[in-house]
């Protein structure tokens, strides 16, 4: 094993073989967006590496109606974003996001993802100007004007 695949996390070095078609979607599909999630996020969570767990919620029930009929049944799918601290104690790191398929609620949670990312990126961005701006005006605030010096 060299240096590079040894670097690499298990999740990113499994097979690329295709999987079985459950639920008529495509598991490949499935499989690759988790791992993009998964891979995108460790930035948000770099000391607690989080998974893209995928899971079932029971559609809310119709107010209107004695009998209790769901009212969207296909709307019973959501993802998020896990990370599991000592002792095994788990925290949502973002999400869940719902939707009518598996895919669905991997892609809103994938937006939802890369929307932290950025929100991230543009508030380090912002803190790095600012930090550079009040080191840049103490620097020129000794209390000695051009004029002065001569």
């Amino acid at each position: 094993m060299d240096s590079l695949t040894a670097n690499i996390p298990e999740r990113l070095g499994r097979s690329r073989e295709p999987l079985p078609n459950l639920r008529g979607e495509d598991e490949t599909e499935i499989r690759y967006l988790v791992d993009l999630i998964e891979t995108q996020s460790w930035i948000l969570s770099p000391l607690k590496p989080p998974s893209c767990i995928l899971g079932r919620h029971p559609p809310p029930k119709d107010p209107n109606s004695s009998k209790q009929k769901i009212i969207d049944p296909s709307l019973a799918f959501c993802a998020s974003l896990y990370s599991i601290g000592q002792g095994g104690v788990r925290s949502l790191e973002v999400g869940p996001e719902v939707g009518r398929s598996r895919k669905e609620a991997l892609e809103r949670l994938l937006e939802v993802v890369e929307m932290e990312i950025g929100r991230m990126m543009l508030n380090d961005d912002y803190h790095a100007r600012k930090v550079a701006k009040d080191s840049n005006s103490s620097i020129g605030s000794s209390g000695v004007s051009r004029t002065d010096r001569g």
